[in-house]
């Protein structure tokens, strides 16, 4: 079986690969910035932080990702008012979407902290927020590792979405070739063998720091 179309396209295929990778990190790092504040406003004593926050959450995981990216590529031009790329739709989409996730898991994981340890650092006079930052979402993070990882293979597996708006991703690349050479077995079966390459990868550098850090408590 002849593969020689998969080296002549090889450059723009991983050019859309290296789209996917910069839209994972991406929404991956605002996500958890999203979701950390989504978690903390939904654990937050006052009403009027805590339900916005829970409506927010809810609302967003109750829809299709591809739902939340059609929104955010035709309803954002309209509410700033200017035209916006079809990769900054993207991004805020996945982002949006995610960090609904992500503050469901990290509040889970703030609320596996000992309520005793918290209490031990308020009564050392540690302020709310010295005792979050520097107690709490440190353990909570150690404790929610593996749920974060699973996140951010879902992320990655998302990304491919956003095909539909235009975005040249890793998928949208090799669909664009399939479409000159007519070959898609072959490109497919290369699609599938990536991001199964890139997920089990990410799934088994989860793992291990998982052992790392449970060895580190372990001393």
């Amino acid at each position: 079986m002849d593969f020689g179309f998969l080296r002549t396209n090889a450059s723009y295929l991983f050019d859309g690969f290296d789209m996917t990778i910069f839209l994972s990190v991406t929404s991956l790092v605002g996500s958890l910035v999203g979701g950390t504040l989504l978690a903390l406003l939904r654990l937050s004593p006052w009403w009027w932080l805590r339900w916005p926050a829970i409506a927010y959450i809810d609302l967003l995981r109750m829809v299709p990702l591809i739902m939340v990216i059609f929104w955010f590529f035709f309803f954002l031009p309209i509410l700033i008012g200017a035209p916006v790329d079809a990769t900054v739709a993207a991004l805020a989409a996945l982002i949006a979407f995610n960090s609904s996730y992500m503050a469901e898991v990290i509040r889970a994981g703030i609320q596996s902290v000992p309520r005793g340890l918290v209490e031990a650092a308020r009564c050392s006079g540690m302020t709310h927020l010295q005792c979050t930052a520097r107690i709490v979402l440190p353990i909570a993070t150690r404790n929610i590792l593996p749920a974060l990882v699973s996140r951010l293979v879902a992320l990655v597996m998302g990304t491919s979405l956003v095909y539909i708006i235009g975005v040249t991703e890793f998928f949208r690349a090799a669909t664009n070739v399939d479409n000159r050479v007519f070959r898609p077995y072959e490109i497919f079966g290369f699609v599938a063998l990536v991001y199964f390459a890139l997920c089990y990868s990410l799934s088994l550098s989860g793992r291990f720091l998982e052992k790392r850090l449970a060895r580190g408590e372990a001393r």
